[in-house]
C-alpha cells in the first residue's frame, strides 16, 4: 500500500482497522472499507446521498458502459502496474480498470461506502484530489472522468512517462434532455488542458442509448443541471415516458 500520511507525509500501514504512521497518526477505515485521510472532519464533502443514488441507478443501466470499456483498453495499451482515479466516486469506473494496485480518492463519503463496499479490488480514501496521498513518482497512471484537472499533483504522482486519461463532457453530451428542459439549450464548451504533458491522443467517442422514465429522472439527479433548473421545466421532464440521447465524452490521454 502506498497511501501516505495527509499530516506528516510518512507511510501509512494498515493495523487491524486502522491507517497508521510512524508518528502514531491514525486514521480509521469504516466498516465498508475506505478510509477518511482527511484532516478538517467537521463539513461533509462532495456528493450527498440522492447524487450518489441517483448516479449508481444510472450506470447500473449500462448506457455508460462503452465509455468504461474505452478507458479499459487505453490503460491497457502500455504496462500499468499502479493507478489512481481522482474523483473515482462509486468506482464504477475504477472498479473495471485492469490494474493490480489501484487507489481511489473522492471527497464525498456517500460515494465512497458504495465504492469500498462493492470493490474490494481497489485502495480507497476520502481525500482531495488536490492533495493527494500519495508518494512522489508512484503511480503509472491516473485518470480523471467528470472531476476538476489537478495538473500539480498529477505531475507529481505520476512516474516519468505515466499517462493521464481525462474524460469530460463533448458538445452535444446529453443534448437531447436539455432541449427537453431548457428553451435555448447550449453546446457544452470542451476547454483546452493547461498543462505541460504531452498530448497523445485526443478523441470524441458517442454512442446513443434508450432511457425510460426512472433511468431518465436518475440521469438527470446526478448531473448539475438538478441544481439550476425550473421546477416547471423538471416537471415538463417528468413527463417523459422515455427518451434517446446521445452520450458523448471527449476522452484526452497524456504523458507525463
Amino acid at each position: 500500500m502506498k497511501l501516505r500520511c495527509p499530516i506528516c507525509g510518512k507511510p501509512l500501514d494498515k493495523i487491524n482497522r486502522s491507517a497508521v504512521c510512524e508518528n502514531r497518526h491514525s486514521f480509521d477505515y469504516a466498516k465498508q472499507g475506505y478510509v477518511n485521510l482527511l484532516i478538517r472532519q467537521s463539513v461533509d464533502h462532495g456528493d450527498n446521498k440522492a447524487m450518489v443514488q441517483a448516479r449508481t441507478n444510472f450506470l447500473h443501466s449500462g448506457s455508460y458502459d462503452f465509455l468504461r470499456n474505452t478507458i479499459c483498453d487505453m490503460i491497457q495499451k502500455e504496462p500499468c502496474d499502479t493507478l489512481a482515479d481522482l474523483g473515482c466516486g462509486e468506482g464504477y469506473y475504477t472498479s473495471s480498470f485492469p490494474v493490480r494496485e489501484k487507489y481511489g480518492f473522492d471527497m464525498s463519503k456517500e460515494a465512497l461506502k458504495y465504492a469500498a463496499r462493492t470493490d474490494h479490488s481497489t485502495h480507497y480514501a476520502v481525500a482531495s484530489i488536490f492533495h493527494l496521498p500519495l508518494p512522489d513518482a508512484s503511480m503509472d497512471a491516473c485518470v480523471t472522468c467528470f472531476a476538476p484537472f489537478a495538473d500539480a499533483e498529477i505531475q507529481r504522482v505520476l512516474k516519468p512517462g505515466g499517462r493521464f486519461i481525462f474524460v469530460s463532457p463533448a458538445p452535444y453530451h446529453l443534448f437531447e434532455m436539455k432541449q427537453a428542459l431548457y428553451e435555448h439549450p447550449y453546446e457544452n464548451i470542451v476547454e483546452p488542458l493547461d498543462t505541460t504533458m504531452e498530448l497523445l491522443d485526443e478523441r470524441i467517442i458517442t454512442q446513443k442509448f434508450t432511457a425510460d422514465h426512472n433511468t431518465l429522472m436518475a440521469l438527470f439527479e446526478m448531473t448539475p443541471y438538478v441544481h439550476r433548473t425550473k421546477k416547471e421545466d423538471i416537471e415538463r421532464l417528468a413527463q417523459k415516458e422515455s427518451m434517446e440521447i446521445t452520450a458523448s465524452f471527449v476522452v484526452r490521454v497524456y504523458r507525463r
